[in-house]
């Protein structure tokens, strides 16, 4: 295949995309014009294999119950092997329609009413509402902030897991929002801990695939043997099918894949898989290995453009290019404040970025966007932030 061009402006609207048609989704005085550089959603078109790989299965005229088969579960085991040097059980690999819904299962099936779940703040939120809304108890183990380098709390870590009735540990790897990395080290202290204190760890690897140039991304099951630890992995980040209900589970603890067959299968009857999921993710990994690389590059090259525009135009936020994900975590209360900018931002200057209060009280002040999208439209989202700082300033 021939080099991406990334550059090309598309028109999504129409197409019940999120991040385009339901804006209001994040407040209701939000345009319908408004440029939305939120979501974790890329502004690439996908492969064109797996274009066509869809459209020869609806050709076909059959779209009856699926079930994942051997090629399915060989594409999964042989991206995470070239990828990671990963080697994982055909047995090990468990549908699920989404990393949340996984997660919601987990919960349900692994920890009890009232027990506490940590997670690290300012974490991906959803995480949260999953807990509340299961009814079990937040437990925020804060990551720290020194200047604008983040890293875990160990020392809180540990007193939180060596309460009881914390039972569940919510890892998210890389982090979204903040974009870290964990290193091997890390990790191995994270897991070490846990298993001293027999605590489950649920190992959102989601943002696996989307490094930065020479950061390696470790899945916490090839540093450790530790059994009570559940993976979670998907094509929606990495390929741009965020819209296509697809996950794989990895499971290897016999015990646990019995609790995991009982929550899903026995209560919700998750058994069969769309079969133009399994197409996807089939071609996906084993075809377009060269999208992913190609697409990174150009991701990485948006990174080093931001870094310079806000070290020129907004020096205060300090901004570092994050190890991992496509979205930047920035600190632009450092100028004014931040509701006032979110306000300003969607209801004069027709823009859309994520306020980073939603991520965790320690996210007050800072803002999430995506930087996979054509460079053009990076640099349009960043002037009309400057613009909007710059009228909160001078009054």
């Amino acid at each position: 295949m021939g080099k991406l061009n990334l550059d090309k402006l598309y028109d999504r609207r129409g197409t019940d995309c999120v991040k385009w048609d339901h804006k209001d989704f994040v407040d209701r005085r939000v345009s319908d014009t408004a440029l939305p550089l939120w979501l974790s959603d890329m502004e690439f078109k996908v492969a064109d294999e797996i274009t066509e790989a869809l459209t020869k299965r609806v050709e076909h005229g059959f779209l009856g119950h699926s079930m994942p088969g051997d090629s399915y579960f060989e594409s999964v085991q042989g991206w995470y092997k070239r990828r990671f040097n990963w080697t994982i059980s055909k047995d090990s690999i468990f549908y699920s329609p989404g990393v949340l819904p996984a997660l919601g299962f987990a919960l349900r099936g692994f920890t009890k009413e009232g027990e506490g779940i940590i997670i690290q703040e300012p974490v991906f939120y959803p995480f949260a509402e999953l807990i509340e809304g299961t009814d079990r108890k937040v437990v925020n183990n804060q990551l720290i902030n020194n200047d604008e380098n983040y890293s875990i709390d160990f020392v809180d870590l540990e007193n939180k897991l060596k309460n009881p009735n914390n039972t569940m540990l919510i890892l998210c790897s890389p982090h979204n929002p903040v974009g870290r990395v964990w290193t091997k080290d890390e990790l191995k202290k994270v897991v070490d801990l846990c298993q001293e204190n027999d605590v489950l760890i649920f190992s959102d690897e989601l943002h696996c695939d989307l490094t930065r140039a020479n950061v390696m991304h470790y899945p916490i099951k090839t540093i450790t043997d530790y059994s009570k630890i559940i993976t979670a992995v998907a094509l929606g980040k990495t390929f741009n099918v965020g819209g296509v209900p697809i996950s794989q589970i990895i499971i290897d603890d016999e015990e646990l894949k019995q609790i995991w067959h009982k929550e899903t299968r026995r209560k919700h009857y998750i058994s069969f898989a769309p079969p133009l999921d399994m197409v996807l993710t089939e071609t996906a990994y084993n075809k377009c290995e060269y999208w992913v690389d190609e697409v990174m590059e150009y991701v990485e090259g948006n990174f080093d453009f931001l870094v310079n525009y806000l070290n020129k135009h907004l020096p205060k936020v300090k901004y570092k290019k994050p190890e991992g994900t496509f979205l930047a975590w920035i600190n632009f209360g450092a100028y004014v404040d931040y509701e006032e900018l979110f306000e300003l931002l969607i209801t004069k200057y027709d823009l859309l970025i994520e306020n980073g209060h939603v991520f965790g009280e320690s996210g007050a002040g800072y803002f999430r966007m995506t930087v996979a999208c054509p460079q053009s439209m990076l640099e349009e989202g960043l002037d009309r932030i400057v613009k909007a700082i710059k009228e909160l300033t001078d009054n």
